[in-house]
């Protein structure tokens, strides 16, 4: 995939992470009334940082097109692995004492379901958009 598709999955999945944040903090009643994204960012960057690392080093970024099951396959471990990553890298920088439980099963099944939904969109639109036949001299 050309860098400028990788910009706009990354652009996309740091979205869909903010998204994941604010619902959160909305259901928590912890949420930024005056400037929602600027009191996500905290949590957003504890999570973004882990996920854009190793992401990157699974190729869940491609550098070339894929076909569906290894693009979402290698999207979901990157997940797996960048979600628990994330709430440890927010309890420390929050200096809080651990992650409870369910607290990491929700960020990995919501936050999940989030991301990777974003991601099945984005395949099937580059897809599209790459088996779309180009007309010449239109």
């Amino acid at each position: 995939m050309s860098p400028s598709r990788n910009l706009i999955l990354a652009i996309g999945d740091l979205v869909a992470l903010l998204v994941f944040v604010i619902i959160g903090q909305a259901d928590h009643n912890t949420l930024n009334q005056g400037n929602p994204i600027l009191g996500a960012l905290p949590n957003l960057v504890a999570l973004a940082v882990p996920w854009l690392i190793i992401a990157f080093l699974l190729r869940a970024y491609p550098r070339t097109p894929m076909r569906l099951a290894p693009f979402m396959g290698r999207s979901a471990l990157a997940w797996l692995i960048a979600a628990p990553l994330g709430l440890l890298l927010r309890a420390v920088l929050q200096s809080r004492g651990g992650i409870p439980i369910p607290f990491l099963i929700v960020t990995l099944l919501a936050g999940g379901a989030l991301l990777l939904g974003w991601r099945l969109v984005y395949w099937l639109v580059a897809m599209r958009r790459a088996s779309s036949p180009v007309e010449i001299g239109s």
